[in-house]
């Protein structure tokens, strides 16, 4: 929602409401650092979307941080957690349908440890 702050203000344009809401984001003292670092990012892209000027968007990027690997951190977090979800629900299907720890291991191409700890959450 912090990063949404620019949306809020109709009277200003979108570029310099923008560069407002980056302000605002970085006088947060208290901000948690996972929170701030996704939101910071969050405005990075809106930066990249909206602001046409890039003297404002570089000042916007220098007042956040400019890091866009704050989202792609981000992102590949996510991923590996949906990746890892994905393969211990094959490894329960498989399991159901009779397939043996074995069977498992070298379909999925996984270790032991992965499908024993997996089936044990059943």
């Amino acid at each position: 929602m912090l990063s949404l702050l620019c949306f809020t203000d109709i009277d200003e344009d979108i570029e310099h409401a923008k560069h407002d809401s980056a302000e605002t984001i970085v006088s947060i003292s208290d901000l948690d650092e996972d929170i701030g670092q996704f939101v910071k990012g969050v405005v990075l892209m809106l930066c990249d979307k909206f602001v046409k000027d890039e003297l404002l968007n570089t000042k916007i990027a220098n007042l956040v941080g400019g890091n866009m690997k704050i989202i792609e951190d981000y992102v590949q977090r996510r991923e590996q957690k949906f990746a890892e979800e994905l393969i211990e629900e094959n490894i329960v299907n498989m399991s159901k349908k009779g397939f043996e720890i074995d069977e498992i291991i070298l379909a999925l191409d996984v270790s032991k440890d992965f499908v024993v700890k997996t089936l044990a959450k059943l």
